[in-house]
Protein backbone atom coordinates (compact mmCIF):
# COMPACT_ATOMS: atom_id res chain seq x y z
CA UNK A 1 0.00 0.00 0.00
CA UNK A 2 3.04 2.53 0.51
CA UNK A 3 4.25 2.00 -2.83
CA UNK A 4 0.56 2.95 -4.26
CA UNK A 5 0.68 6.12 -2.44
CA UNK A 6 4.39 6.51 -3.36
CA UNK A 7 3.05 6.22 -7.04
CA UNK A 8 0.10 8.64 -6.60
CA UNK A 9 2.35 11.19 -5.22
CA UNK A 10 4.96 10.62 -7.63
CA UNK A 11 2.09 10.79 -10.77
CA UNK A 12 0.78 13.90 -9.12
CA UNK A 13 3.80 15.77 -9.30
CA UNK A 14 4.69 14.74 -12.77
CA UNK A 15 4.67 17.30 -15.36
CA UNK A 16 3.59 15.21 -17.65
CA UNK A 17 0.37 13.79 -16.10
CA UNK A 18 -2.87 16.00 -17.25
CA UNK A 19 -4.25 18.71 -14.55
CA UNK A 20 -7.64 16.99 -14.79
CA UNK A 21 -6.64 14.02 -13.10
CA UNK A 22 -4.87 16.07 -10.11
CA UNK A 23 -7.77 18.06 -9.80
CA UNK A 24 -9.99 15.36 -9.20
CA UNK A 25 -8.06 13.49 -6.98
CA UNK A 26 -7.73 16.84 -5.26
CA UNK A 27 -11.36 17.34 -4.96
CA UNK A 28 -11.96 13.90 -4.15
CA UNK A 29 -10.19 14.30 -1.12
CA UNK A 30 -11.73 17.23 -0.32
CA UNK A 31 -15.17 15.68 -0.51
CA UNK A 32 -14.00 13.06 1.68
CA UNK A 33 -13.27 15.24 4.32
CA UNK A 34 -16.00 17.67 3.87
CA UNK A 35 -18.59 17.60 6.94
CA UNK A 36 -21.65 17.35 4.24
CA UNK A 37 -22.00 14.97 1.18
CA UNK A 38 -25.01 14.08 -0.83
CA UNK A 39 -25.53 11.15 0.67
CA UNK A 40 -24.54 12.13 4.51
CA UNK A 41 -22.51 10.08 6.17
CA UNK A 42 -24.39 9.19 9.25
CA UNK A 43 -26.22 6.37 6.96
CA UNK A 44 -23.98 3.35 7.49
CA UNK A 45 -22.21 2.33 4.81
CA UNK A 46 -24.00 3.98 2.37
CA UNK A 47 -23.13 7.29 3.05
CA UNK A 48 -19.36 6.32 2.74
CA UNK A 49 -19.56 4.33 -0.53
CA UNK A 50 -20.01 7.60 -2.14
CA UNK A 51 -16.87 8.99 -1.22
CA UNK A 52 -15.09 5.87 -1.41
CA UNK A 53 -16.80 5.50 -4.89
CA UNK A 54 -15.43 9.06 -5.93
CA UNK A 55 -12.01 8.58 -4.64
CA UNK A 56 -11.61 5.60 -6.43
CA UNK A 57 -13.04 6.69 -9.59
CA UNK A 58 -10.11 9.66 -9.35
CA UNK A 59 -7.53 7.57 -8.67
CA UNK A 60 -7.84 5.17 -11.33
CA UNK A 61 -8.05 8.09 -13.77
CA UNK A 62 -4.88 9.55 -12.55
CA UNK A 63 -3.33 5.92 -12.91
CA UNK A 64 -4.92 5.35 -16.38
CA UNK A 65 -3.19 8.91 -17.56
CA UNK A 66 0.19 7.81 -16.25
CA UNK A 67 2.89 8.00 -19.03
CA UNK A 68 3.90 5.09 -20.49
CA UNK A 69 7.66 4.17 -20.88
CA UNK A 70 9.32 4.00 -24.36
CA UNK A 71 9.61 0.72 -25.15
CA UNK A 72 13.38 -0.60 -25.04
CA UNK A 73 15.49 -2.12 -28.02
CA UNK A 74 16.84 -5.62 -27.69
CA UNK A 75 20.21 -6.00 -25.60
CA UNK A 76 22.54 -8.81 -26.64
CA UNK A 77 23.11 -10.60 -29.65
CA UNK A 78 21.05 -10.47 -32.73
CA UNK A 79 20.59 -14.23 -33.77
CA UNK A 80 19.89 -14.31 -37.65
CA UNK A 81 17.94 -17.50 -39.19
CA UNK A 82 17.60 -18.89 -42.04
CA UNK A 83 14.87 -20.95 -43.53
CA UNK A 84 15.01 -24.05 -44.11
CA UNK A 85 13.89 -25.05 -47.82
CA UNK A 86 10.66 -27.30 -47.39
CA UNK A 87 11.58 -30.84 -46.98
CA UNK A 88 9.73 -32.27 -50.43
CA UNK A 89 11.98 -30.57 -52.36
CA UNK A 90 15.78 -31.92 -53.34
CA UNK A 91 18.82 -30.13 -53.90
CA UNK A 92 19.78 -31.00 -57.60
Amino acid sequence: MLSRLKTVIALMRNPKVSKLPKVLVVGAILYALMPFDAVPDMAPVVGWLDDLTFLIGALSLLLGSAPRPKPQPPTGPIIEVTPEPPSGESGR
